[in-house]
């Protein structure tokens, strides 16, 4: 099993038990160049919120959202949230497919699939309420080093040579200056960086992180992450999934300022 170290408290939490079959690029070691600090608005995770989680098999129920990927489960791949405290659409309906890399109009990529070679890319869409359908799309992989515009957004554990998945909209209200940063961590979160995806073949450094050097980003946020069977306690946000574990294969993260 890996142990992981929770910012701010010394916990040690059980991860997982995937081999490990690559390491993340080494240009995620390198310290990063300290950067002007600018305020955003996302408000810390509400410690009272509370989400639940199951799979799916393409049908979406009312009022869940699609949100991770499966890449080892061939009946019930997709994974689903939804928030049953706060300000949550119980009507909102979603539709899912995958792509070879063509983004349709009107759909959004949001995670990938590792093991398939034909469609990795995971595409969702809203069918009620507030869904730009005329919304355009580009996706593109990355080596570690993300050009200007581009967001990254979900990883390839497969991909020793370009894992991390990029996107940027082409269409609408997009900040096309936006510059990133990414590394990995071993469960430590740093001062300013967000948790975002999964590697599920490094045992070292499994979980990857983003911050934003150019823009609206705050640079003094902190975060938590820790694992869970499909039990999600309160406070806490699932955000990714790791495919090779299966005692806590579920990924959260809460932010704590």
């Amino acid at each position: 099993m890996k142990h992981i170290l929770i910012t701010t408290i010394a916990a040690v939490l059980l991860v997982g038990c995937g081999e490990s079959q690559q390491s993340s690029p080494s240009l995620e070691r390198q310290p990063a160049e300290p950067i002007a600090e600018v305020v955003y608005s996302e408000p810390p995770t509400s410690n009272t919120e509370k989400w639940e989680i199951k799979t799916s098999s393409e049908k979406i129920p009312e009022g869940w959202e699609p949100y991770a990927y499966d890449s080892n489960d061939e009946q019930d791949p997709f994974l689903l949230r939804r928030r049953t405290t706060g300000n949550w659409d119980n009507r909102q309906k979603w539709e899912i497919k995958t792509s070879s890399g063509k983004i349709p109009e009107g759909w959004e990529p949001y995670a990938y699939d590792s093991n398939d070679e034909q469609d990795p890319f995971l595409l969702r869409r809203r069918t009620s309420g507030n869904w730009d359908n005329k919304q355009k799309w580009e996706i593109k992989t990355s080596s570690g080093k993300i050009p200007l515009g581009w967001e990254p957004f979900a990883y390839d554990s497969n991909d020793e040579f370009d894992p991390f998945l990029m996107r940027r909209r082409t269409s609408g209200n997009w900040d096309n200056k936006q510059k990133w940063e990414i590394k990995t961590s071993s469960g430590k979160i740093p001062e300013g960086w967000e948790p975002f995806a999964y590697d599920s073949n490094d045992e070292q450094d499994p979980f990857l992180l983003r911050r934003r050097t150019a823009g609206n980003w705050d640079n003094k946020r902190k975060w938590q992450i820790k694992t869970s069977p499909g039990k999600i306690p309160l406070g806490w946000e699932p955000f990714g999934y790791d495919s090779n574990d299966k005692f806590d294969p579920f990924l959260l993260r809460r932010r704590i300022n």
